[in-house]
C-alpha cells in the first residue's frame, strides 16, 4: 500500500489578492491594497473518494473515543486499583474481580449470533453502550450505603455492578468493530486509527490530571465517588456520538442465511491463519496480564508513589509519547506491513518489564518508572495498531462479527481472565513466600511483586521473538525482515532531516 502524505495535515489554500479599481467575485470593494487568507482546513485523514456522511461517522467516532478514553483509564487505572483496596479486598479476590469481563467474554459469541440475525447493529450497540456505561456512577457509591463492617456484602455488590457492566461489554464490542470493518477504508486504516490513537491520548492526559486531583485532594470515598460519576458521565458521552454515526448495512450473502450458531463457530475454527493470530494473541494477552492490575498496586504500597506521580507515569508520560509516536507507526504499517511493524516494535518493548523488577521504595524508581512509560508510550502504538489492522483485515466480510466475538472470547478468557487469576494466586502462595527468603539482586531486594514481574518479562519476551515470526502470517502483506524495516525508517528520517536543512537554508537566503 502507498502512504498517503495528506494525513493530519493542513492544505495551503491560494491567497486572493485585491488590488485598488480591481473587481474580484470574493470582494467588489475599490480602495487600498487588501489582502484576504482563507482559513486552512485541518484534516484528520484521507477523505479522497469518501461522501460527506462516512467523513461525517468517522470524525464523530474520533470524538467519541477521546471521551471513552477518560472512561476506560478511570475504571482500569489507580482509581479502581484504590478502590477495591479501599473496600478491603485481598490480593487473589482483586484478581479475579478483574477477570469478571474476560470470564463473560463467551456472550460474544451469542452477540454475534444475534447481531448477524437481527441485522440490527445500530440499536445493539446504543443500548448495551448505555447501560455498560452508566453502571458506574452506583458502583462508586456502594460505600454510602453499604456499611463498612459489612466486608462480604461490600464485594458482593462490587462484583456484581462489574458483572453487569462485563455483561452488556460484549454486545457492545461486537458491534463497534464491526462497524469499523466496514466503514474505515483499508488503504487508511493504519493512518486513521493512529489520528484516533492521538486524539484519545490527548483527552486521557487531561481526564488523568483531573483524576489525579481528585483522588489526592477530595477525602477518601467522597473523591472515588465523583471519579467514577465523572467515567459514568464520560463514558456516556462517548456512547451519544454514534447518533450521529452511519451504520451501513451488514455483507450478507444468500447462502449464508442459513448458517446456523454452530456452523458460524466451525467457519472460525477452519480459518487455520486466523487461529494462529488468535492463539499468538492469547499467549501475549496471559504474559502482560500475569502482572498488569498488580502494578498498580505495587507502585502504592510498594514504591509508595502518590496518586498524582503514578498517573503522570502510567499514563500521563505514556500518553504524550503516543501522541508524538502514533502517526509515525501508522504510516510505517501501511507503508512496510503490519508483521514487521508489530516485531520491531514489541521486539524493544518486551524489555520494558525487567525494570520493574528495580522498583522499590527509593528515588531511582521514579525515574526506572517513568523510563517505562517512556518506551511504552512511544513502542506500545506499533504494535497495538498492527493488532488492530490484522484483526480486521483478515476476517472475512461474512460472519465478520462472529471472527471478532472468537477473537475477543479466546483472548479474554484464556489470556486476561486466567492471567489475573493466576498472577494472584502466584503472589498469595508462590511469590509470598519467595520473598519471605530476602534475596537481593544489584542491591535490590527482591519483593514478591519483583518475581511476578520478571515471570511477564520472560514470557513476553517468548511470545515476540519465537511465537511471532511463526505464528503471526498476514494474507497479503509482503513479509519484511525486520532489518529491512530499520533500513527502510533510518532512510525516511535522513530524506526528512535533508528536507527540512533545505527549508532552513532557502529560508535564510
Amino acid at each position: 500500500m502507498i502512504a498517503s502524505r495528506k494525513s493530519f495535515s493542513f492544505y495551503n489554500k491560494p491567497i486572493v489578492k485585491e488590488r485598488k479599481g480591481v473587481y474580484n467575485e470574493a470582494s467588489s470593494i475599490e480602495g487600498t491594497e487588501k489582502l484576504r487568507y482563507k482559513i486552512p482546513r485541518l484534516e484528520l485523514f484521507d477523505t479522497q473518494g469518501l461522501d460527506s456522511e462516512t467523513v461525517r461517522s468517522l470524525k464523530m467516532m474520533i470524538l467519541a473515543v477521546g471521551f471513552g478514553v477518560i472512561h476506560f483509564n478511570i475504571n482500569a487505572g489507580i482509581a479502581m486499583a484504590g478502590y477495591l483496596r479501599a473496600l478491603g479486598v485481598t490480593d487473589f479476590i482483586f484478581g479475579l474481580l478483574f477477570a469478571i469481563g474476560p470470564l463473560l467474554s463467551p456472550l460474544q459469541l451469542a452477540a454475534s449470533y444475534l447481531l448477524e440475525r437481527t441485522r440490527q447493529r445500530k440499536k445493539m450497540f446504543m443500548f448495551a453502550g448505555f447501560v455498560q456505561r452508566v453502571v458506574w456512577l452506583p458502583f462508586g457509591l456502594i460505600p454510602f450505603f453499604i456499611p463498612m463492617d459489612a466486608l462480604a456484602l461490600r464485594i458482593w455488590m462490587v462484583a456484581l455492578f462489574m458483572f453487569t457492566a462485563a455483561f452488556a461489554g460484549p454486545f457492545m464490542n461486537v458491534s463497534f468493530f464491526s462497524l469499523a470493518a466496514d466503514i474505515v477504508p483499508e488503504h487508511i486504516r493504519g493512518r486513521y486509527f493512529a489520528v484516533r490513537m492521538r486524539v484519545s491520548t490527548v483527552f486521557g492526559i487531561f481526564g488523568g490530571l483531573m483524576a489525579a486531583w481528585i483522588l489526592d485532594n477530595i477525602d477518601p470515598f467522597y473523591s472515588y465517588a465523583v471519579v467514577f460519576a465523572l467515567s459514568a458521565a464520560m463514558g456516556t458521552l462517548d456512547v451519544a456520538c454514534f447518533f450521529r454515526v452511519k451504520f451501513p448495512e451488514m455483507t450478507v450473502q444468500e447462502k449464508e442465511k442459513g448458517d446456523g450458531f454452530f456452523k458460524m463457530i466451525y467457519d472460525v475454527f477452519q480459518n487455520k491463519p486466523y487461529m494462529r493470530f488468535i492463539f499468538f494473541m492469547t499467549i501475549w494477552w496471559f504474559s502482560i496480564s500475569l502482572a498488569g492490575p498488580f502494578i498498580l498496586v505495587h507502585l502504592r504500597e510498594g514504591v509508595q508513589l502518590s496518586n498524582t506521580l503514578i498517573i503522570a507515569a502510567v499514563q500521563i508520560v505514556p500518553s504524550i509519547c503516543a501522541v508524538l509516536a502514533a502517526a509515525f507507526w501508522g504510516r510505517n504499517l501501511d507503508t512496510h506491513g503490519n508483521k514487521p511493524v508489530m516485531q520491531l516494535a514489541n521486539g524493544i518493548l518486551c524489555f520494558a518489564p525487567f525494570l520493574w523488577v528495580f522498583t522499590g521504595n527509593n528515588a531511582v524508581s521514579v525515574v526506572l518508572v517513568m523510563l517505562i512509560g517512556l518506551m511504552q508510550g512511544l513502542l506500545l502504538p506499533g504494535f497495538d495498531l498492527g493488532v488492530n489492522n490484522v484483526m480486521l483485515g483478515q476476517a472475512p466480510k461474512i460472519n465478520r462479527s462472529m471472527y471478532f466475538a472468537m477473537y475477543f472470547t479466546i483472548t479474554s478468557i484464556v489470556g486476561v481472565a486466567v492471567g489475573n487469576a493466576t498472577g494472584g494466586w502466584l503472589l498469595e502462595n508462590v511469590f509470598y513466600h519467595a520473598e519471605a527468603a530476602q534475596f537481593s539482586l544489584l542491591g535490590v531486594t527482591l519483593t514478591r511483586f519483583s518475581y511476578l514481574f520478571a515471570l511477564t518479562a520472560v514470557l513476553r519476551c517468548i511470545v515476540v521473538y519465537i511465537l511471532l515470526p511463526r505464528m503471526v502470517n498476514v494474507k497479503g502483506e509482503r513479509a519484511i525482515p525486520v532489518m529491512e524495516l530499520v533500513r527502510g525508517i533510518a532512510a525516511d528520517l535522513r530524506r526528512g532531516m535533508a528536507h527540512r536543512i533545505q527549508l532552513l537554508r532557502r529560508r535564510k537566503k
